[in-house]
């Protein structure tokens, strides 16, 4: 029957038969059983008339109705008595079931789906909870590019099941196969009743009786995870007739397994020696297609692929983000080569011994770290791209002191990029130019209060009057900007 409460544990399967009293195997044990010994009433031979609980339990095939709990599918639940969401508990034949023309009876998981489907749908905003069922999953599953995806680490990351999983459901829950027409020809027995009174009244029916079966599995993938190259790649091969091009079942993955691994571990916020911290534009529901398909567009031409562009961000967040996708490429390049200009002094300085191998090994890491950002694409995930450099940077500077020298000042990288802070956006604005100093009338620049003076962006720009002690002149009241008023200072009072 359909559970009529919420927050119930969601059960994944029931019991196998094997568990619930007799050892033998489902088809043995029922083959030489008449239809008649477990189910009651007319179209018994269909497989639609009641199977009652003392009819598994009567004779002594199933006593007590079986263990107290069962595991099915990497799964623990209540067996016996399962609730059924109303104060009451499942009859037999809610979960084991057979088809008809089969004498084997099955534990029927599309009968536990059909039950708990709305524990299992995002409904008006809310998140499936699938760790109410699958607890702290250690399987290591891997990305569509081989990235191994350790499950085990998603619950310190706080990232939900359904941003990968997105589609776990098949079918709908409220939609009946024949109607009460498919058993019943009396008219009276077909008036139209509350969906209360019909399941009070069948508990013995297995579900599937009535209502068409609902399944819960992966049905579809986030495509960060499960690149779908036909997004913004045509297939067409140098050689003819090759079979991916025309072989339906062909997939691009099967010999291009390693493309763009990177971008995804980047996307992903899966990177060696860290905790798992996705993009904040995963993480938002942005997916490859998003960025790299111009809104309108349905695809790539022929020998044309995609890139990202501008018109993927304007299309979600209006006309006044046109050039921020350049300014962070131009950004990320400026500090780049300010980081490989230190390296390549720190492999100087270490190059004229052979006691400072050491040494050298971590500028070697250093700059593998520097080439997995080139070729993972930085602006896929800017906070992972900057803490990534600032680790490269950090490694040359502590080469220095295991050489036994002393280690010359490191490039200011200005203020971390972390996930909702003003550079998460505004990467690269250091190029901007700034407004007149009120008080010298000289021209100023964000680069050199962030890389000279060394600011944190709200110490010029904050909601609101002047903190206690800063001159009036050199605030901004960043609200009366966004309004659309000049960048002026706003005065206290």
């Amino acid at each position: 029957m359909l559970a009529r409460a919420r927050g119930i544990l969601f059960v994944a399967a029931a019991a196998a038969l094997a568990g619930c009293g007799r050892r033998e195997s489902a088809a043995d044990a029922h083959a030489g059983l008449a239809c008649v010994s477990c189910h009651r009433g007319r179209a018994a031979d269909l497989g639609r008339a009641p199977v009652t609980d003392a009819g598994c339990t009567a004779r002594g095939c199933h006593p007590g109705g079986g263990a107290d709990t069962a595991r099915l599918a990497g799964v623990s639940f209540v067996h016996r008595g399962h609730p059924d969401g109303g104060g009451g508990a499942l009859p037999c034949a809610s979960c084991h079931t057979h088809t008809p023309g089969s004498t084997a009876i099955v534990a029927d998981t599309a009968a536990c789906a059909l039950c708990h489907v709305q524990d299992l749908a995002e409904t008006q905003g809310r998140r499936a909870d699938c760790r109410r069922c699958h607890v702290s999953p250690q399987r290591e599953a891997a990305t569509s590019q081989g990235v191994p995806i350790p499950h085990a680490q998603l619950d310190d990351s706080r990232v939900p099941c359904t941003r990968c999983h997105y589609q776990v459901l098949e079918g709908r829950a409220a939609r009946v196969k024949e109607g009460c027409a498919g058993c019943h020809a009396d008219s009276a027995a077909t008036a139209v009743r509350g969906a209360e009174a019909l399941h009070a009244s069948h508990r013995a029916y297995r579900c599937q009786t009535c209502h068409e079966p609902v399944r819960h599995r992966v049905t579809a993938m986030s495509t960060s995870v499960n690149l779908a190259c036909l997004d913004c790649h045509r297939r067409g091969h140098r050689r003819r007739n090759h079979p991916a091009d025309v072989v339906p079942t062909a997939r691009c993955e099967g010999c291009h397994t390693d493309v763009h691994a990177e971008e995804q571990r980047l996307i992903l916020g899966i990177l060696p020696g860290e905790p798992i911290e996705p993009s904040p534009m995963f993480l938002g529901g942005v997916t490859c297609r998003s960025c790299h398909v111009p809104p309108g567009r349905p695809g790539p031409s022929a020998g044309h692929p995609l890139v990202s562009n501008d018109a993927a961000c304007t299309g979600c967040h209006g006309p006044q983000w046109t050039g921020y996708l350049a300014r962070w490429r131009r950004g990320y390049l400026r500090r780049e080569a300010w980081v490989d200009a230190y390296l390549a002094g720190a492999e100087r300085a270490f190059a004229d011994s052979t006691r400072r191998g050491a040494a050298r090994a971590q500028v070697r890491q250093a700059r593998s770290l520097l080439a997995f950002l080139r070729a993972g694409g930085p602006v896929h995930n800017l906070p992972a791209t900057d803490r990534t450099m600032r680790r490269a940077l950090d490694l040359a500077v502590r080469a220095y002191a295991v050489a036994g020298l002393s280690a010359p000042a490191p490039p200011e990288l200005g203020p971390p990029v972390l996930a909702g802070s003003c550079m998460s956006c505004h990467y690269g604005i250091e190029e901007a130019g700034a407004s007149r100093d009120s008080t010298g009338g000289r021209g100023g620049s964000h680069g050199g209060h962030m890389f000279v003076a060394r600011l944190a962006c709200d110490a010029c720009h904050a909601v609101g009057a002047a903190p206690p002690g800063l001159p009036d002149s050199l605030w901004i009241d960043t609200l009366r900007l966004e309004r659309g008023g000049p960048p002026s200072r706003r005065r206290r009072g």
